[in-house]
């Protein structure tokens, strides 16, 4: 990455940081909040039990008064102030539940936003160290942040370099003969960047490795569609001869051999036209005696 987008991807990380922080703080103080409620409601809760306890007490010595004094109308008053009291404690028994869940959720959140802070400051770091690659690997682990879009357009920036820097890698282990080596680079590539500008050279180099690696229905898929990109010159024609070998491997003779045919009339001066041609007639004869 050039220097000037390297600040501003420092900067828009930066940006992004301070805001999980004060969504943290956030939670914290929610956290607090809501604890505070929930000591309060159990103050009063307790405070309803033992006015209940008295109640009960008080009632019970009002009966037998009432019964001597035959004051029906009282006894009915003390047993409906009861059965209130009753239900504002089954009330806040009930919002001390609902606060105590509340507080587990906001603890589980508060975990979560720690986290992501932490993979927020790994995630700087690996931009910081020019780690590319691995930076790009580690924001799938930040898509689930509301804000990601934000790094979403950062990570597209050099999401490309990294898919180019790829291929280069999967260039050079093709010419040491990594081949197994080199397809996963090349594939790997293709996750980065799937429509680069040098998709038709990658396909090509691709497909060559699966044909050293005598995968030939791959290697000949490969180089079909390498043959259907803007390829120069050069790695034209050694798509074309290439793909009509793994048809020839493949047994598939007919194709082969019509492939092999439009090789030698179009690159008329290429190297491997005398094999191409020798092939063409060898395909050719075998065709003639099977009919």
């Amino acid at each position: 990455m050039q220097p000037d987008r390297d600040e501003t991807l420092l900067e828009e990380l930066a940006r992004l940081r301070e805001e999980v922080v004060n969504t943290r703080n956030v939670t914290i103080k929610t956290d607090n909040h809501v604890t505070n409620l929930s000591a309060e409601v159990k103050s009063v809760s307790r405070a309803l039990g033992q006015g209940e306890r008295r109640n009960l007490l008080n009632s019970f010595v009002a009966y037998i008064l009432f019964t001597v004094l035959i004051a029906g109308g009282l006894w009915l008053t003390f047993q409906a102030r009861l059965d209130k009291t009753q239900a504002d404690r089954a009330l806040f028994d009930q919002k001390e539940s609902e606060y105590k869940q509340r507080i587990a959720e906001l603890n589980a959140e508060l975990g979560r936003w720690k986290q992501i802070e932490r993979e927020l400051l790994e995630f700087e770091r690996m931009v910081r160290e020019g780690q590319k690659e691995q930076a790009v690997a580690s924001f799938n682990a930040l898509r689930r942040v509301r804000f990601a879009g934000l790094l979403e357009d950062l990570v597209s920036r050099f999401k490309a370099d990294v898919a180019k820097e790829t291929f280069d890698r999967g260039k050079q282990l093709f010419d040491q003969g990594n081949f197994a080596q080199a397809d996963e680079a090349f594939s790997k590539a293709l996750e980065y960047h799937g429509e680069p500008t040098y998709r038709g050279e990658l396909l090509y180099f691709q497909g060559m490795a699966a044909l050293r690696l005598k995968d030939f229905p791959r290697a000949a898929d490969l180089l079909r569609k390498a043959l259907e990109t803007d390829l120069e010159r050069k790695l034209l024609a050694e798509a074309g001869f290439n793909l009509a070998y793994a048809y020839d491997r493949m047994g598939e003779r007919r194709t082969a051999r019509d492939l092999y045919e439009r090789f030698v009339n179009r690159h008329p001066r290429h190297a491997h036209k005398p094999q191409a041609e020798q092939r063409f007639k060898q395909l050719s004869r075998r065709s003639a005696e099977a009919d």
